[in-house]
């Protein structure tokens, strides 16, 4: 049963928010406080699917599951109170939504129709300090969301975490992220945190962007990403230069009679030609659109101390993970920070990969922290050259105008709806 909760908090919350926004968004007293008072439609996912959606809208479900999870959900190791529970933005013109789920941690993710799904990670600790897919981590407490603008011109929600250890649920940071929405499918996030733990490694995080790919129960990577017309090998990760015509492309080819294991091939220029510019575009190539991740100097990703890296090649920094796949998240079956697919799990439980991520490798911790730090996401389609123009311009804003979330909304469309 579904307990409905009276808290002080979301309100006080958004009061302190609308100070805030005076600074970055020139927002008047009186639409802020009207948006305060605005509660978005509560409604179950049978009745989503039905809802005439005008420009961007935000709909609360009451029992979100992803990925086409059937089983049961008890708690723990399960999300508190109402672990299907979800936030979900919908587009009047786009198939695509972006949720965040109680029990994914209210970590977001863009979900198509046929159930692929992208992440973008968050602010990930280290030691077992701060990954949120755990028993601690799915708690309300450590993690919650709160709507500030619920559409139909753009939608606002802020989401709020605490960095917790993995086995005691002790606090090692504070992180805030802001998502503002617009009609035009694109997306504008700020991240930023504060250390609960000053002058402790445990107490700090260091990537807060990572492209992971969410497949639902009975697929995996083979099955969700774009292949290649000509080889027929799976796209994994495409990453276009803003500021010129270099581009980088990665693909798998499914390792034969191996549950998710690949062999690995790379097109384009030099990686280093890539890390080293001042503006990129990071897409995973999915089936029904290229989800893309934009970093910048302009957003405060700065290429002097900020890595990007791919994880199928090792001399790009990355881990070379290449396809391996894991299913202890979106849905948190086990209290674990870390299960790869197996024969048994895999048609049970959704599972996620990762293709990309950075990290913040020459910055100090003490530097990283209470930073702002801007990305543009959303989806694109086709040859993807839509999202390297969208990618320029809003770079091109500069530090100055890189943050005004209006600014984003009046960009150029990334994805074609006959797509």
């Amino acid at each position: 049963m579904n307990v409905p909760q009276i808290s002080l908090r979301p309100l006080l919350t958004r009061l302190r928010t609308l100070w805030f926004a005076g600074l970055i968004g020139n927002l008047f007293v009186v639409s802020a406080l009207a948006d305060v008072i605005a509660k978005p439609p509560v409604i179950g996912m049978a009745q989503l699917d039905n809802q005439k959606v005008k420009g961007v809208t935000l709909f609360e479900l009451t029992n979100y599951v992803y990925g086409g999870y059937v089983g049961p959900m008890p708690s723990p190791p399960h999300a508190d109170l109402n672990s299907k529970r979800a936030l979900v933005i919908a587009w009047e013109q786009f198939p695509f939504r972006f949720v965040f789920s109680h029990e994914g941690s209210y970590c977001p993710w863009f979900e198509f129709p046929g159930g692929a799904g992208q992440c973008f990670q968050f602010f990930e600790g280290n030691e077992g300090w701060a990954e949120l897919f755990n028993n601690f981590g799915r708690q309300e407490q450590n993690s919650f969301v709160d709507v500030i603008e619920s559409g139909p011109k753009r939608v606002w929600v802020r989401w709020t975490y605490f960095g917790v250890n993995q086995d005691t649920g002790a606090r090692a940071y504070r992180a805030t992220e802001d998502f503002w929405a617009f009609p035009n499918g694109h997306i504008l996030r700020r991240q930023t945190f504060s250390s609960l733990m000053p002058g402790q490694n445990r107490g700090y995080a260091r990537e807060p962007v990572e492209m992971i790919g969410l497949c639902p129960a009975g697929k995996l990577w083979f099955d969700v990403l774009e292949h290649d017309p000509r080889t027929g090998d799976s796209h994994a990760l495409a990453v276009l230069d803003a500021y010129s015509t270099n581009r980088y492309d990665v693909f798998w080819r499914r390792a034969p009679g191996e549950l998710f294991d690949s062999t690995q091939r790379r097109t384009g220029g030099p990686w280093k030609l890539l890390d080293d510019s001042p503006g990129v575009a990071l897409v995973v190539p999915l089936q029904e659109g290229g989800t893309f991740c934009v970093l910048g100097d302009a957003g405060g990703f700065r290429h002097d101390f900020t890595r990007i890296k791919e994880h199928s090649f090792k001399d790009t920094g990355g881990w070379g993970w290449n396809s391996y796949s894991w299913d202890h998240w979106p849905i948190g079956w086990l209290n674990s920070q870390s299960h790869p697919v197996t024969a048994e799990t895999h048609s049970t439980y959704p599972s996620h990969f990762s293709s990309a991520g950075m990290d913040l490798w020459a910055l100090p911790n003490e530097q990283v922290e209470q930073r702002e730090f801007y990305s543009l996401i959303g989806v694109g389609s086709g040859n993807l050259e839509a999202v390297r123009k969208v990618a320029r311009r809003w770079l091109e804003g500069g530090a100055g105008k890189i943050a005004d979330p209006d600014r984003v909304g009046k960009l150029s469309r990334a994805f074609k709806r006959s797509q």
